[in-house]
């Protein structure tokens, strides 16, 4: 997934560049869409980043921010790559847990998943301590109860 995405966001890049350098674009000359529901909208984007229609989601996240401004869009002031790879992130990993990626780390991916897996023992062996610890004071004797007659 993280590869996936650092793909992603390199190729967002430069489509934005792209952009940046055709004035069509600079002046918005993109076909208006228009959307009955953010859930449409977001329907669409995918479609075309799937179809690596990449100058279309560009425009239509813009188009978005002004339909829905502060919404799950985001705010012109927001950066349209980044809140398209969450979308497709999120897209990407729905209805699993635990999933994460690495986006723009100059470290290589064996290092940072060597590191988390150490963590991630560490973690794991500290829960372990733990519910032993809370196993030994389950059988510790009730303070409450008074003394016993035989």
């Amino acid at each position: 997934m993280s590869r996936e995405l650092s793909d992603l966001k390199r190729s967002l890049k430069e489509a934005t560049v792209a952009m940046a350098m055709d004035r069509l674009y600079i002046e918005g000359a993109w076909s208006e869409l228009t959307f009955t529901s953010t859930e449409a909208a977001i329907q669409s984007m995918l479609e075309y980043l799937k179809n690596n229609e990449l100058g279309r989601v560009l425009g239509q996240i813009k188009e978005c921010r002004s339909l829905w401004p502060n919404d799950i869009f985001g705010s012109s002031s927001n950066d349209e790559v980044q809140t398209l790879l969450n979308f497709y992130f999120r897209h990407q990993t729905l209805g699993q847990t635990g999933t994460y990626a690495l986006v723009g780390s100059n470290q290589s991916l064996t290092e940072i998943c060597t590191k988390l897996m150490e963590l991630n023992m560490e973690i794991r062996d500290m829960i372990c301590r733990a519910q032993s610890y809370w196993v030994f004071t389950d059988f510790l004797p009730d303070s409450s109860v008074s003394g016993t007659g035989l």
